[in-house]
């Protein structure tokens, strides 16, 4: 899932109750997955390849919330959340985003035969998935309204209160984690850093937005209106096809708990 929609779980998980004070950095610990390979030698595999159960000492205790992004994540990939990470790749998965996907599939093979580049279904099956997350986050955030700009308030916030305020414990702390040097986790959140404000977070919050950007990751040309059409529709069907997201996100929110996630922070 996409960084507002963890946010908007975890906040949840929380019952709102931590928007401000010496705990906003909990929500930068539950993005790091998704933060880190921002650093050219860090990859996603590595970062969300640790185990979601591994106990934590007292002092690393806000690592729990790295542990509860991992979760959610699959829930989403996966329909479970297992005792080891799962490393292969299943274009097949029950999780929500794949079983979601499924429509796009297709769909999604259209633009790239048309474009003279066609790919397999698993490929194409991947990328369904990432088209469900884009148009989730949006759904989401479209639907809520003034919480959905709150939760973009609430990311800004807390990035920059934790690399104003808490950047040493919160360096030190991931470093631990996942083996690295604090100044290589401190230099990724503070170059980071400069990506989360509201203006250019709002500029990805549209459906053009989110066109745009999977264009641009996916290599879909951005010149050929045809293909930016046909990519237009499918996003279009994403959205309807999330139009039920707490069908997600309260089930998902109650494995967690049922898996015994207990931070104690």
């Amino acid at each position: 899932m996409l960084i507002l929609t963890h946010t908007r779980l975890l906040d949840r998980y929380l019952e709102g109750k931590v928007r401000g004070g010496d705990y906003l950095d909990l929500f930068i610990y539950n993005i790091c997955p998704d933060l880190l390979p921002l650093h050219k030698g860090i990859t996603a595999w590595e970062t969300h390849g640790i185990s979601r159960f591994a106990p934590l000492p007292h002092e690393h205790r806000k690592n729990a919330f790295v542990q509860f992004h991992l979760m959610v994540d699959d829930l989403s990939h996966h329909g479970t959340i297992p005792v080891e990470p799962i490393r292969e790749f299943n274009p097949d998965s029950q999780g929500y985003t794949y079983l979601k996907g499924k429509p796009l599939v297709a769909p999604i093979q259209d633009i790239y035969e048309y474009q003279g580049a066609p790919i397999p279904h698993a490929q194409a099956a991947y990328r369904s998935h990432m088209a469900i997350e884009m148009t989730f986050d949006l759904a989401m955030h479209d639907a809520e309204g003034e919480e959905g700009e709150r939760m973009i308030a609430l990311i800004c916030d807390a990035m920059r209160f934790t690399v104003t305020e808490k950047l040493a414990e919160f360096s030190a702390d991931i470093a631990w984690l996942y083996g690295l040097s604090p100044a290589t986790v401190a230099e990724t959140m503070e170059a980071g850093a400069a990506f989360y404000n509201p203006e250019r977070i709002r500029r990805f919050m549209t459906l053009e937005g989110r066109v745009q950007l999977f264009a641009g990751k996916f290599g879909i040309s951005r010149e050929d209106d045809r293909a930016l059409d046909m990519l237009t529709e499918v996003m279009k069907r994403g959205m309807e096809l999330v139009r039920d997201y707490d069908d997600f996100m309260a089930p998902a929110l109650a494995a967690i708990r049922g898996a015994g996630f207990d931070p104690r922070y």
